[in-house]
């Protein structure tokens, strides 16, 4: 493998992907490539093969995309074609919300949602589709970046069992090698970011450091249940369905919504995602299955559903989504370290958290000058 690209990216969700195939778009000739933690495209709204079933594949991340009513004429020519050719499609009857009461509404929201066929990691497939001249596009996955550093212009990152990569350009489109957070969740010892730039030397990347350790984010636990192909199962006529619940449920039970989603052999599986302001905790299936049954206790079709579900994984996301102290977007780029960023961090246009990566990853491509 080539260890010297003119990009290098860390993370290979929304926001990277849409970074990768824009610039791709500007300069077809770069050689870019992302470095992903996880086994495939997609970040939160990856989509997961299951290694001990093969015939389950699910969506046990982002449950939808959502954008706001006034889109950029930019990530319109993202979307605009998937929308045409029903790869993206519009979900809002499928999201409904549950109270209190046990009553279920249909949600009503200023966003227009939609979901990615058939399934979610097909949006970050399809983004990258769009690009010029993919060839140039290479990944590095299940890889744990180990440290980075600037070493005369060029940045040289330490990855898994010591390899090294290197480029000129370095784009962040994630915070985690920024944020405090990533002392605990990598179990390092320093601030990658800070290690890597002499404090002084760029107000960009110092700017970017002391405005991002004031940002907290949701923690959110997922719980993955599977019904077998069963009576139950074979009487319940959907394919997706997600249901959020009230903010009473959501402060009493940290439950915030709960996914539907079939599968190829007719078996069906719920995903219950739990969002959390603090610290995780750990909830047992079985007190897990016994609230949900009180919740939904006029719906005999969902008390069945949940009756014969069985728990076969959990998730964490120790920090999907920032919390306030949104950072400008005049921090985007700095000339002097050749570094970028991109993501939900950033305050754009008031827009939601996905449009936002996205809009402040189509900016940061067209910010690069490149020769």
């Amino acid at each position: 493998m080539n260890n010297t690209y003119d990009f290098i990216v860390i993370g290979a969700g929304i926001s990277a992907c849409t970074f990768a195939s824009f610039l791709n778009k500007r300069f077809s000739d770069a050689s870019i490539l992302l470095v992903e933690h996880g086994r495939r495209v997609g970040g939160r709204a990856t989509t997961r093969k299951s290694r001990k079933n093969k015939n389950l594949e699910f969506d046990h991340g982002l449950p939808s995309i959502s954008f706001s009513k006034h889109i950029s004429k930019d990530i319109l020519t993202v979307i605009s074609p998937l929308i045409e050719s029903k790869k993206l499609i519009d979900i809002a009857n499928d999201i409904l919300i549950i109270n209190e009461f046990g009553e279920i509404n249909k949600l009503s929201t200023n966003y227009k949602n939609y979901r990615c066929l058939p399934f979610m990691i097909n949006f970050c497939e399809e983004i990258l589709n769009q690009s010029i001249n993919p060839k140039q596009i290479k990944f590095l996955f299940q890889t744990l970046i180990k440290s980075i550093k600037r070493i005369n212009n060029l940045w040289e990152i330490k990855v898994n069992s010591e390899s090294l990569i290197k480029s000129k350009n370095i784009i962040l489109s994630s915070s985690l090698i920024a944020h405090p957070r990533c002392l605990e969740n990598l179990q390092i010892n320093y601030l990658p970011l800070r290690d890597a730039c002499i404090q002084g030397e760029d107000m960009v990347v110092d700017s970017i450091l002391m405005g991002i350790k004031k940002q907290d984010y949701i923690r959110r636990k997922i719980y993955i249940f599977h019904v077998h192909d069963c009576v139950v199962v074979q009487n319940f006529n959907h394919q997706y369905l997600q249901i959020c619940f009230s903010k009473v449920l959501t402060d009493n039970l940290n439950f915030e919504r709960i996914i539907f989603q079939r599968q190829t052999d007719g078996s069906i599986i719920i995903t219950l995602h739990c969002y959390y302001l603090s610290d995780i905790i750990d909830i047992k299936s079985e007190k897990i299955i016994k609230s949900l049954i009180s919740i939904f206790v006029n719906y005999k079709i969902f008390i069945d559903l949940f009756i014969h579900a069985k728990l076969i994984d959990k998730m964490y996301w120790r920090a999907s989504q920032p919390l306030g102290n949104l950072l400008p977007r005049e921090l985007q780029w700095s000339s002097i370290s050749n570094i970028g960023f991109c993501g939900d961090w950033f305050d754009l246009d008031g827009c939601g958290g996905l449009e936002r990566a996205m809009h402040s990853s189509i900016r940061l491509a067209k910010l690069i000058n490149w020769n």
